[in-house]
């Protein structure tokens, strides 16, 4: 058995989740498919999310029912493509409007309500997975491929309670994943399970935090004990930095685990760094294949750390971030400062990125962009009044530059070469970090050196 995931561009129009289904019904092997929605549809669920919400109450109603009726021929143009079958086609149209009209309810409650939550938001978001794998199934039973399709809570996905980046409940998915999948993948039908959505034990919906359509796909092979876990995407694979910033950037056929989740987590989009645990705690492979492409190898990522002679296989670049200085004596004077940063802020579910102390006066840390009011927030809150820290200092305009590879561990003068070659594109280097497993080394630039520093390091280590 494997688990085939499917992202927003490769079931981004009718044509599309077509050819999606061919592939799938051309794997010999029992399946589970996981999609994502369809390319925009959650960006433009949060959008509306947030704009009837400021909206007047007498001009909700019309916003709605607008964005529902687009949202509606969308969907139903992708329908008359894919969905060859008469009768299966008339059950996904009607499957569509269902939801559809439960989404303009939910819609209108937080417009009038003026109030969005995160239970809301979760709720609101899941429309997009949950109609496109409506569309997935109806598509591969048109082709022969019997299927259903299953939120992730049917498909026994359960996390905790925290919306909008929930946490996946592993210890009761042992059990549930099996109970809920087994009765069809028994009897050969194809499960087509939502990504990203899940539900906590009461069974109300919950989301996985963005990317997590990986995630979904990685917890499933984990405890169904599939053979290989495939993330079909719109690249070849996982490559040795950004093609857009690098011309010549080189396919990577084999990655570790390791080397994978650095990638992932500083900056390559191609797979979810969260997605990586599941698949390394069962010994899964992990394959990246491009749906516009299939007969290209793409990336295998493995347990085995393979060496290359140049040392480094990539560079991952992050933007849309932020360091957050504090600075003042009464860092020096409160035991356990640092505890209580980072505990106060991963209690409100804020991914701390990098950390970075220089002295006992100051402690420094970078954020996504998208965290930086509500990380500024909790820290007024957990110490306001100046006693303790005296200034808050945002360092905007930056981006993280992560240089990955299994030879840097154990290799003498590796970062000495790679501050120089950084010194030697033109640019200042503001914060470094060096992770454990020593396959890494990250460090922080301006944004606007970005594209001299990755040429240079490619040129370098990689070219």
């Amino acid at each position: 058995m494997i688990v085939m995931k499917f992202g927003g561009t490769s079931i981004g129009s009718g044509e599309m989740i077509k050819k999606t289904a061919e592939l799938v019904r051309k794997e010999k092997r029992q399946k589970v498919v996981v999609v994502s929605a369809m390319s925009g549809v959650t960006d433009k669920l949060i959008d509306v999310s947030k704009r009837v919400v400021e909206l007047p109450t007498h001009v909700v109603e019309r916003e709605v029912d607008n964005f529902c009726r687009e949202l509606r021929v969308h969907h139903q143009t992708a329908i008359m493509i894919a969905v060859s079958d008469l009768r299966e086609r008339s059950l996904v149209l009607q499957k569509t409007l269902e939801l559809i009209e439960q989404l303009k309810v939910a819609l209108l409650g937080v417009g009038y309500l003026e109030e969005l939550s995160p239970k809301s938001l979760d709720y609101i978001m899941s429309f997009g997975e949950r109609l496109s794998s409506s569309i997935v199934a109806g598509a591969l039973n048109s082709l022969g491929v019997e299927s259903m399709a299953l939120t992730g809570f049917e498909a026994g996905v359960i996390t905790d309670s925290f919306f909008g980046r929930a946490r996946p409940k592993n210890d009761l998915m042992k059990k549930t994943v099996k109970e809920k999948l087994e009765p069809f993948t028994g009897k050969k039908i194809t499960p087509v399970v939502t990504g990203f959505v899940a539900a906590d034990e009461g069974g109300r919906i919950t989301t996985l935090g963005r990317g997590g359509s990986d995630y979904t796909a990685s917890l499933l092979g984990r405890h169904l004990k599939v053979e290989e876990v495939q993330i079909w995407t719109d690249v070849d694979g996982i490559f040795s930095t950004d093609p857009k910033i690098v011309k010549d950037a080189k396919l990577i056929p084999t990655l570790s685990y390791i080397e994978a989740m650095d990638l992932a987590y500083f900056g390559a989009k191609i797979i979810h760094s969260k997605m990586i645990e599941p698949a390394m705690i069962a010994n899964i492979p992990v394959r990246v294949l491009n749906t516009f492409n299939p007969d290209s190898p793409g990336t295998l990522v493995v347990k085995k750390q393979e060496k290359v002679e140049s040392v480094i296989k990539a560079v991952a670049i992050a933007k849309k971030v932020v360091i957050i200085n504090l600075s003042g004596v009464g860092l020096m004077e409160t035991p356990n400062l640092a505890g209580r940063v980072f505990s106060s802020l991963g209690e409100n579910n804020i991914n701390i990125i990098m950390i970075s102390g220089s002295s006992e006066s100051n402690l420094s840390f970078v954020v996504s962009e998208s965290d930086v009011e509500k990380s500024m927030r909790t820290l007024t809150e957990e110490f306001g009044g100046g006693n303790i820290i005296e200034q808050l200092e945002l360092v905007k305009d930056i981006a993280i530059i992560t240089v990955v590879g299994a030879g840097m561990h154990g290799t003498k003068g590796i970062a000495s070469k790679v501050f120089s070659t950084v010194s030697g594109a033109g640019a200042n280097i503001i914060m470094i970090a060096q992770g454990s497993s020593e396959v890494n080394i990250s460090f922080i630039v301006k944004e606007g050196d970005v594209v001299s520093v990755v040429n240079a390091l490619h040129a370098s280590f990689i070219k």
